[in-house]
């Protein structure tokens, strides 16, 4: 593949184009130019939003259990030979609900197989058409995934709003290179789809990816409701990293608890405290390396909500936990 394919592409978190191929790195894919070097580009075909992974950070990004089965299924035969098609037509696949596969023939793509149920989200029956015939943005996208993913012989996971929607509808796929049979390259690509919920899988994704320590809560109900005794009912993943409770931390029920580990199991000393109102305070820490923290306790809908973030993190990102309340519908 030449450098001017999937690989050289480039975004950084501000939404400039990054390599397809870096670890945990999405890409824009409407600014993907074409992975073949004897196909021409056409530089006029519009092009769907769309986020892509590949390598070891797929498996963290699947959100949907049918697509994170039919990658370790291709895995599982991956381990000894190239997967065929037939290995993933097995008794064990019949969840995969949302698919569809193509076949590819010189330099197109030919749908040869499309699901029911993906014929009826869609809305649109794309069996037997060439990729050149499929004129709207989410195909020319993912045309130059089928390349990509063949080229490389590697699943590739993305997920993108749907160009044939005029709500907004966001899909994740997982694209696997499949061959004929173990002795030859792979010729086709099977696409698993499922819908994501606009609010819940979508907040979810966000939440446990959010670079904000993010902790929710519950008060007790007694009349004096009290922060300390509020019980922790969830936290992600970045506030567990921070307070090292990967399974290695001291237990943390409640933000009482959360409060007496920080002092005497962290060692975090408190260097300023603010209560910009009664709903909201926000104290800032250093701990024995001399890293800053900041953590923001909010008193929303009946939830307790903690936000924890170093100091290094822009200022507007130290309140993320205000948009995730938005969206719950909390605030």
């Amino acid at each position: 593949m030449p450098e001017t394919g999937l690989h050289a592409m480039m975004q950084k978190d501000t939404g400039m184009i990054q390599s397809a191929g870096a670890k945990g790195s999405p890409a824009l894919a409407q600014n993907v130019v074409t992975p073949s070097a004897t196909k021409a580009f056409d530089a006029g075909a519009s092009r769907a939003p769309i986020q892509i992974w590949t390598g070891k950070a797929l498996r963290e990004q699947i959100h949907s259990k049918s697509l994170e089965n039919a990658y370790r299924q291709w895995l599982y035969h991956r381990a000894t030979r190239q997967p065929r098609l037939r290995d993933m037509f097995l008794k064990e696949s019949s969840s995969f609900d949302d698919t569809l596969l193509n076949l590819k023939v010189g330099d197109q793509h030919i749908v040869v197989s499309q699901s029911d149920s993906y014929i009826r989200e869609v809305g649109r029956d794309m069996r037997g058409a060439l990729s050149s015939e499929l004129k709207f943005a989410t195909a020319n996208s993912m045309r130059d995934i089928f390349d990509d993913c063949l080229a490389r012989k590697a699943p590739v996971y993305a997920r993108y709003i749907s160009s044939l929607s005029e709500h907004n509808t966001y899909w994740e796929v997982l694209v696997l290179p499949l061959a004929a049979d173990e002795r030859s390259e792979p010729i086709f690509t099977m696409c698993y789809m499922a819908m994501l919920s606009e609010k819940v899988d979508v907040l979810q994704i966000l939440y446990d990816r959010s670079p904000i320590g993010i902790v929710a809560a519950v008060p007790i109900m007694d009349g004096h409701n009290k922060t300390d005794d509020a019980r922790i009912l969830t936290m992600n993943n970045k506030a567990r990293q921070i307070l090292k409770q990967e399974g290695t931390g001291l237990p943390v029920h409640t933000v009482g608890d959360m409060i007496h580990y920080l002092h005497h199991g962290l060692k975090w000393s408190a260097i300023g405290t603010v209560s910009q109102d009664r709903q909201v305070t926000q104290i800032d820490y250093h701990d024995p390396d001399n890293q800053r923290f900041s953590m923001m306790i909010e008193l929303i809908n009946q939830f307790v909500l903690i936000s924890l973030a170093e100091r290094d993190q822009p200022e507007a990102d130290a309140r993320a936990t205000n948009r995730f309340a938005r969206l719950l519908g909390l605030e």
